[in-house]
């Protein structure tokens, strides 16, 4: 049996022009949310709770009224936002559609 599959050219993958500002701030937010990842990763791996610095920092990706988040929703909260970085950057860079609330995250994570 034969499997066929398509593969993406490049032109699949091309993205209108960007200024070099707008590239530089969405490629600095998604910098730092690696940077939290890897921080939330670390509190995940030795049970360690989350510190107000790396909260407040969430905070600026609109993830700030998640106190009661673990570590797994923060990283799946982060995930989220980076997608809209990479789907639609004109929308992340303006702060358009912040982070979803903590209820409706959970019922996307158990479905």
């Amino acid at each position: 049996m034969a499997l066929a599959f398509r593969s993406r050219s490049m032109a699949d993958l091309h993205w209108e022009d960007e200024e070099a500002d707008r590239r530089e701030q969405r490629r600095r937010a998604l910098c730092e949310l690696d940077g939290l990842l890897t921080e939330l990763e670390e509190c995940n791996l030795r049970q360690l709770s989350i510190t107000g610095r790396v909260r407040s920092m969430l905070g600026r990706h609109g993830i700030q009224h998640w106190r009661d988040a673990d570590p797994p929703e923060l990283i799946e909260a982060i995930f989220e936002i980076q997608e809209r970085y990479m789907l639609q950057p004109e929308v992340a860079a303006h702060g358009g559609g912040a982070a979803r609330d903590l209820d409706e995250l959970r019922r996307r994570l158990a479905s």
